[in-house]
């Protein structure tokens, strides 16, 4: 099996104040459907548990299209691994309405850590398992750099409670994106739609960590009427646990939400 694919029924919990999937959305049934694709392998994270291995996504690269989903669609979610080093796995992505319609496309770069020495371990005991498809690289999986200068404009803070965690008591990192979008005006994201999404973990944090936001308006070189910003997340220690870049551009979909058919 080269690749999977799921169908998921959007929820109420997938959605903005306009019935739209949210980019959080996204990122979950990415990871997912990557977690049921690597359970066929026998190497979801109930597999290699038993030999003190954990995977850890560091890095999550996403496009989007401007159509979207609305709350009751059915997506399909498709995965496979593109790319398979010592270190790390590149497993790409692309979501689609059931029509058929493009959503989002992209990556995420996965790690395997070492649960007893809380290190990176290798990737090389489990590579005959996992099928690769490089000719199926969707993007180059060089790390993204981007600018950290510009402009502040605000910054929330959000105390870690017991729902932000995962099974392994780290803040889960969907959170991260929450609290990333929690800075973000409501005005400006229903007039703007999110074009590209990159989030870089680099640091964990715990339950009673209080996690402050930074927004920052970044340059913009092209002409393009886009927004570029950053998000940066730190911790108590001033230690930067994650970093949110993305570029919105003005919405081109007009959706009455009053004609949209709720799934039978």
């Amino acid at each position: 099996m080269e690749s999977y694919t799921h169908r998921y029924s959007l929820t109420a919990a997938d959605i903005d104040t306009r019935y739209r999937m949210t980019p959080s959305a996204v990122l979950l049934y990415y990871q997912d459907c990557w977690a049921r694709y690597m359970a066929c392998l026998h190497l979801a994270a109930f597999d290699i548990v038993k030999q003190h291995r954990i995977w850890v996504i560091t890095e999550f690269n996403a496009w989007f299209e401007d159509q979207t989903a609305l709350w009751s669609d059915d997506i399909d979610v498709t995965v496979w691994n593109s790319e398979v080093g010592t270190l790390r796995l590149y497993a790409e992505f692309r979501v689609k309405r059931s029509d058929g319609v493009e959503i989002a496309h992209g990556y995420g770069c996965w790690t395997l850590l070492d649960t007893e020495a809380h290190r990176l371990a290798p990737t090389t005991p489990f590579q005959p398992q996992i099928p690769v498809m490089p000719e199926m690289t969707s993007e180059t999986h060089r790390k993204r750099r981007f600018m950290t200068e510009g402009i502040h404009l605000q910054q929330v803070e959000h105390r870690v409670n017991p729902i932000n965690l995962d099974f392994n008591g780290h803040v889960n990192n969907r959170t991260y994106l929450s609290i990333a979008m929690q800075s973000a005006d409501e005005a400006f994201m229903d007039t703007y739609a999110i074009r590209c999404l990159t989030i870089h973990w680099l640091k964990e944090t715990f339950l009673g960590d209080t996690l402050t936001c930074r927004l920052t308006l970044l340059p913009n070189e092209t002409a393009e009427t886009r927004y570029h910003y950053l998000q940066t997340i730190a911790r108590n220690d001033a230690e930067t646990a994650a970093q949110v870049y993305s570029e919105w551009k003005p919405r081109t979909e007009q959706t009455d939400v009053s004609t949209h058919a709720p799934r039978k």
